[in-house]
This record gives C-alpha cells, sequence and structure tokens, in this order.
C-alpha cells in the first residue's frame, strides 16, 4: 500500500493507492470501500510541516487491516518510529531517515483525549487534568443514518462553557471501509494525532473501559498489559512522542455510570446517539442497558412500565438474544440488584447468573491498572479515581483474573436457560 497527501487550508486529503499483494477484503465482514478520506483540520496546519512519525501513525491507524507487504509513506520516518513497527509482523513500513528526530512534545503541552461524548470518554476525562484537550471525531451524515450529532455537539458547548478547549474535527474516514466503520478501533484518534504538534499534546487519551482492555464480560480475562493490542499500538504512539493513556481500562462499565452520576463533566455525558441532548431514543441497545444501569446505579426501582417498555425495544431482544450477551458482566450486575416480580427481567436474571452472583467487584477500581496511565499524570489520575470509586482488594482481583464464561458456554443447563429466555422477550 502506498501513502500520499496534501492540504490546503487545513484541509488533509489522504490517498491510498493499493498494491497487487493488498488485502481490500481482509474478512468476509468488511472491505476497504475508497481509498481516499479528508480530514478539516485549522487553517494553520499543513501537511509539509507536519512530523512524518505522526503521518505514518494516521496512515497505520486508517489501513492497517488492507496492507499486505509493505506500507510506502509519502516522506521517510524517524528511526525511531520504524522500530516500534517492527512489532508489525505483517507488513513493513517506511522508507527510513536515520537522521530524523523524532517528535518530542514541548514543555509545557497537554494531555489529549479522543472524545466522543458518551459515559466511558466522559469519565475519563472527568478524572484527567484540567488542562485536558477533548478532540471530538465529527463524522459526517450520509444515506439513511439513524445518528443525530446533536448530544456531542451540544456536549462540547458546554465543555467550552466550563473552561476546556475543545477541537471538533471532521472527518470521513469511516467511510474507508465498507461496512461504514473505524478501520481500527483507534482511529477516532487521526484528529488528535494531526493535532498534536499545533495544539501542543503530550499524550492521548482513551475511554477504553476494563470489558474492552481485559476482556470481562466477554469469553474470558485476558491480561491486557501484555496483550497484542497494547504492544503494538502502546509501542507505535510512544514512539510517535504521543503515548497511549488509558485512565479508565481498570474501571467497568458500572465504573464509568458511577463516576459520572457524580461529576460535573460526567453529568453532560450521553451514550446514544440516536436520540436529542438529554432526549435519548429509548429505542436502542445502549438504551436498554444504561437505562437499566443508571437506575441501578442511583438506587431506584425498576418499576414494571420501565421494563415493559425497555423490553419492547427490537434492538435490545436481538441484542439479548445473543450467547453470550454483550457485556454480560454488566447485566448480571443490574439484574443481581433487582427484587421485582417483572417476568421478563426475573428471566433475564436467571439467564445471567444474577440470581448466584452480585459482581459487587465490578464497582471497584483494578489498582493493576495504573500502569496504563502515563507515569506524567498518574498520580494524580489515580488519586481522583481512588475519590470516586472504592479499589478492589486481592480477593477482588483475583475474582476479576478468574472471569471464564466457558462452562455456561458449553453447559447444557445454560444453553436451555437461554433458549426458556428468548421464548419469553421474544
Amino acid at each position: 500500500m502506498r501513502v500520499s497527501a496534501k492540504s490546503n487550508n487545513g484541509l488533509l486529503q489522504i490517498f491510498f493507492h493499493p498494491d497487487s499483494d493488498d488485502r481490500i477484503n481482509p474478512s468476509e465482514k468488511y472491505r476497504m470501500d475508497k481509498q481516499s478520506c479528508s480530514v478539516s483540520l485549522p487553517k494553520g496546519f499543513s501537511f509539509s510541516e507536519l512530523h512524518p512519525d505522526h503521518f505514518a501513525l494516521v496512515s497505520i491507524l486508517l489501513c492497517s487491516p488492507f496492507i499486505g507487504k509493505r506500507l510506502e509513506l509519502p516522506r521517510p520516518i524517524s528511526h525511531r518510529f520504524f522500530k516500534s513497527t517492527e512489532v508489525i509482523s505483517r507488513f513493513s513500513v517506511g522508507p527510513v531517515d536515520d537522521s530524523l528526530e523524532p517528535w518530542r512534545p514541548i514543555s509545557d503541552s497537554r494531555p489529549a483525549i479522543a472524545y466522543s461524548g458518551g459515559v466511558d470518554s466522559s469519565a475519563a476525562l472527568s478524572i484527567m487534568p484540567s488542562d485536558t484537550v477533548p478532540v471530538f471525531l465529527d463524522r459526517p451524515i450520509s444515506g439513511r443514518s439513524l445518528y443525530d450529532k446533536d448530544a456531542p455537539y451540544k456536549i462540547c458547548s458546554e465543555l467550552i462553557e466550563l473552561g476546556f478547549e475543545v477541537h471538533s474535527v471532521k472527518s470521513d474516514l469511516e467511510y474507508l471501509r465498507s461496512p461504514i466503520g473505524f478501520p481500527v478501533d483507534l482511529a477516532n484518534s487521526v484528529p488528535a494525532v494531526l493535532l498534536a504538534d499545533l495544539a501542543s499534546f503530550n499524550s492521548i487519551a482513551f475511554g477504553t473501559i476494563m470489558e474492552s482492555a481485559y476482556g470481562i464480560g466477554h469469553r474470558e480475562y485476558r491480561h491486557y498489559p501484555e496483550g497484542n493490542h497494547f504492544r503494538l499500538w502502546g509501542s507505535l504512539f510512544e514512539a510517535a512522542g504521543i503515548p497511549l493513556n488509558l485512565p479508565v481500562a481498570g474501571i467497568s462499565e458500572v465504573g464509568t455510570s458511577i463516576i459520572c452520576s457524580g461529576t460535573e463533566i460526567g453529568k453532560l455525558s450521553q451514550s446514544c446517539i440516536r436520540g436529542k441532548w438529554k432526549k435519548p431514543c429509548r429505542n436502542c441497545w445502549k438504551c436498554f442497558r444504561k437505562t437499566l444501569l443508571d437506575l441501578t446505579v442511583k438506587g431506584e426501582k425498576l418499576d414494571g412500565n420501565t421494563l415493559d417498555e425497555l423490553f419492547s425495544i427490537k434492538e435490545a431482544i436481538l441484542h439479548l438474544s445473543q450467547f453470550p450477551i454483550k457485556h454480560e458482566n454488566v447485566l448480571t450486575y443490574i439484574s443481581s440488584k433487582y427484587d421485582g416480580e417483572h417476568g421478563k427481567m426475573i428471566s433475564l436474571k436467571n439467564r445471567v447468573r444474577g440470581n448466584l452472583h452480585s459482581l459487587d467487584w465490578i464497582e471497584r477500581w483494578n489498582p493493576e491498572s495504573e500502569k496504563l496511565i502515563i507515569e506524567q499524570y498518574r498520580e494524580s489520575t489515580v488519586k481522583k479515581i481512588t475519590s470516586l470509586l472504592q479499589t478492589m482488594d486481592a480477593f477482588e482481583i483475583n475474582e476479576m483474573k478468574s472471569w471464564d464464561m466457558s462452562d455456561i458456554l458449553n453447559s447444557d443447563n445454560y444453553k436451555s436457560l437461554h433458549s426458556d429466555f428468548v421464548n419469553v422477550i421474544s
């Protein structure tokens, strides 16, 4: 894959030129659909002044799934960044200029966060330094999309009122692939990487939570700090001079909801991307899960009318019919707190083992995750986390590490429970 680019008045256009060995269809689930994308940056931005390592990182974020044997960049990268790419086994990256100085942030630089306006990234922002810069990826709406940008727009405006410097950057990068979506999970940080020099960033944070990092709620626990994902992207971002900062990686979806319910920034957040701000659609999977969780965290009763409404959401029924259910741990936690008589909720409680386990430990922070918070901000971030959440003890850390759904997924009893549950909610 060869990459080229040009910019004019802040508009950066990136072009991808596939080679015969590239993987245009890397999976049955998605393919490379377009061979260019654009990013609308401030007028002070110039591609010629962008550090080659930053453009290399952006290129890898945008097209790595589609690269065959080599990524050919328009300008040589530093030796430091080249060495970091050696963790990639499938393709090489070049050319290299051994005399090129790696990029380093200036002394009074600030942390950035790839910000969405959702609960998880808002929880991350809530515990980060006050000079953190949220960078929002403003995605274009095309066709019959259900996406409504009212909420993130309003949230960004509210953050500006609170004194934050917020960057909202338009880009159609999601249209590089079909179906529409990020080429890799961290591609929402492309605007922040491109702004790192111009806006003086020294790191980029994400709202990556325990479920995504450590696999809690999925099939089995994984030790994220030593896994391939962190080894790859941690190395690349570090070599580019803007290391990954994952302040909520040791916090579950339950914990981020607790943080958002108790902080000024968190109360602005909204996970539903289909409704207006403060008026979620109440007709999607996120609204189902987040409504149940918010009410549970606040200690409010799950009344029959609310449950009737939530269990009538067709998209929720589709997700609940999966085996396992996405973020099943959160549903276990929620249902373990339920003591009512609603038939569908009781069936859910039996299905996700809320009648057997409380999973109270997912309310708490995993202290082993502090290594995923960059050292410069580690002490202050941990202090803020522990002011909002309790910390897991050794027994609870072991409970977390013992998360394994293999027995359930292979159990005839739970398959039968799941079948009964699907019949009830359908």
